[in-house]
């Protein structure tokens, strides 16, 4: 009989300030507590500014901003999650994202995976889901690896 164990994948659930992201724990490089950010307010209404990690310049962006068209509010991020570039033709080794809270670690199998309902689309994103009363992000890394890449 097949280990049920293995039918779980680790995942971090990241709080944004509305929603939830949900990512496969290897896409997470760092979560450290907010740093200096290097404001840049001259980019698309998404883009925070850069912040210098590991000797590399890392792109800040507010996903939920980029998802659902508003002005960028990070004033409030207590944490910035740095996320490994996985998109190889956009050429980001890693970038970052502010969040409001402590990510989480959770293990997820298929059957945990519901579509959230009344959710807008995105190309940013692949779907919503419902994970007990929180709504999450399952973002298109490879979109928004790209988009961050032609900005900068």
């Amino acid at each position: 009989m097949a280990d049920s164990a293995s039918n779980f994948i680790p995942c971090m659930l990241i709080p944004l300030q509305q929603h939830y992201l949900l990512l496969p724990n290897t896409t997470i490089a760092e979560v450290i507590p907010m740093p200096h950010i290097e404001i840049d307010n001259s980019k698309s209404h998404y883009w925070v500014g850069q912040y210098n990690w590991n000797s590399q310049q890392l792109a800040v962006i507010d996903l939920e901003s980029l998802v659902e068209g508003n002005p960028s509010n990070s004033s409030e991020a207590n944490k910035l999650c740095i996320l490994h570039g996985i998109n190889s033709e956009a050429g980001l080794n890693a970038y970052a994202l502010p969040c409001y809270g402590a990510p989480q670690l959770i293990h997820l199998n298929e059957s945990a995976l519901k579509l959230a309902s009344n959710t807008q689309d995105s190309e940013f994103l692949h779907c919503q889901i419902q994970i007990g009363n929180k709504v999450a992000y399952l973002p298109n890394l490879d979109t928004i690896e790209t988009i961050i890449d032609q900005q900068q």
